[in-house]
């Protein structure tokens, strides 16, 4: 008749280090794209604050001296001016002096790449305020490549 040796009990530690390794391999990709998905849509919403400041300052801007083009381009903060697309028009329909009516178009980013599935379009702003006076331009663009700007 044989005989087995006595098993040895486990060491805990051992047991543990390997269910912590399990539970990382389990969470860090969700982690991972939380972290990404934060640093990602982030930068989304900065770039669509930038733009919609940017449109409200060459509103103001060409309402009150005329320069719509210039004033975007300076008052863009934070987004690229070689990618900012601009458009503007004076509508008079309503009767004079009209209101004036500023579009502009800027590409969105995935910093990571890892959600330019969902960042893969433009943002749009658009301002419109009430002319002071008779306009020196009634309409302009740059760099614009696609849809209409009306009010």
């Amino acid at each position: 008749m044989s005989t087995f040796p006595a098993r040895r009990p486990a060491n805990r530690a051992d047991q543990q280090r390997g269910a912590a390794a399990v539970e990382l391999a389990l969470i860090l990709p969700l982690l991972l794209s939380l972290i990404l998905g934060v640093i990602d849509f982030g930068m989304a919403f900065g770039q669509t604050i930038n733009l919609q400041g940017a449109a409200r300052e060459a509103a103001r801007q060409g309402v009150t001296q005329g320069d719509v083009i210039a004033s975007a381009s300076q008052s863009h903060g934070l987004l690229d001016t070689t990618k900012l697309q601009v458009k503007f028009a004076v509508d008079s329909s309503a009767g004079a002096p009209g209101v004036l009516v500023v579009c502009l178009r800027y590409p969105q980013t995935s910093l990571s790449g890892f959600f330019s599935w969902a960042l893969n379009g433009v943002f749009e702003a658009k301002a419109v305020m009430k002319m002071e006076g008779t306009a020196t331009v009634t309409s302009g663009a740059q760099h614009w490549d696609g849809g209409a700007c009306t009010r």
